[in-house]
């Protein structure tokens, strides 16, 4: 066990930031039963490290207590922090721009009105477009968590061979896996939430499927119902779409130059109406996961 003055020697945090971080309820150092001194074990100076290792990232109290808590993952933390840094070094770019124009202006003849305005439409197309793919992002982490799959090392033809593997496919991806009926088609709690599993054969072999039970009451939170449903399908045809403009390129400059822009309009809609149709199929043949 070390003292205050030790923790700080070993992890360059003052003795204020220690007891401020202590109050955040980022650790709980035991006390000494005769002096009530704090003592810090090992994984106390471990935490203090990881903490100054976050906070040098500048990333918020908050998010490091819940990273603790076992509320968000690393990664979900990390990537969160990677966009706020992304977010702050767009705005220093634009401060940095809007300094190098207004440098070459006399302080009477600063037109204030105009750059606020600019600055305002800026911050404003910016804030529509982050807010945007913190949506979509929110979406695909939900789509991962409805339902996933994974190839078992066992071919599973026994419950209690399915729950090891279940078991064992949770420890090594650190989730907290309860089977609540063992069988064949096994019942579970994936980190208190309900999923059904079964298996499948492929040319590759065993695969197991976990879906959840109820995904519609795990909508990413803050999101309405008609929102997330209308980002699950823009995340499912997003590729196909971008897939099909790349792949046409080619074939639309042919087009405008042998038949000139009324060849160019024809082969567009036909187009546009055999890609919509398509949608439209894959849409209403797995339209019961959109519903969801």
């Amino acid at each position: 066990m070390r003292t205050i003055k030790e923790a700080e020697k070993l992890t360059g945090i003052t003795s204020q930031n220690i007891r401020y971080y202590e109050r955040q309820k980022l650790l709980s150092p035991q006390r000494n039963n005769e002096n009530a001194y704090r003592e810090y074990s090992e994984e106390d100076i471990k935490r203090l490290k990881l903490i100054r290792l976050f906070r040098s990232l500048d990333m918020p109290i908050g998010d490091i207590r819940r990273l603790f808590d076992g509320e968000v993952t690393l990664e979900d933390t990390i990537q969160l922090q990677m966009r706020r840094l992304q977010t702050e070094r767009e705005k220093l770019a634009a401060a940095l721009e809007f300094c190098g124009l207004i440098k070459e202006d006399q302080l009477a003849d600063v037109n204030v009105d105009a750059y606020l305005h600019e600055m305002e439409e800026r911050e404003k197309n910016g804030s529509v477009f982050a807010q945007f793919l913190d949506d979509y992002a929110a979406v695909i982490r939900s789509e991962m968590e409805r339902e996933f799959s994974f190839m078992p090392d066992d071919r599973c033809d026994k419950p209690e061979k399915f729950t090891e593997e279940l078991l064992k496919y949770g420890e090594q991806n650190h989730l907290d896996i309860v089977i609540t009926k063992e069988s064949l088609s096994p019942r579970l709690l994936i980190n208190g939430i309900e999923y059904r599993a079964y298996r499948t054969s492929s040319r590759y072999g065993i695969v197991i499927h976990c879906e959840m039970l109820h995904p519609e009451d795990y909508i990413p939170e803050g999101m309405s119902a008609k929102k997330y449903r209308r980002y699950r399908i823009l995340s499912v045809v997003a590729l196909p779409v971008l897939l099909f403009i790349i792949c046409n390129l080619w074939l639309m400059r042919d087009v405008l130059l042998q038949y000139g822009w009324g060849g160019l309009a024809l082969s567009l809609g036909l187009m546009i109406v055999l890609f919509t149709a398509d949608l439209s199929f894959v849409y209403y043949s797995y339209g019961k996961n959109f519903k969801g």
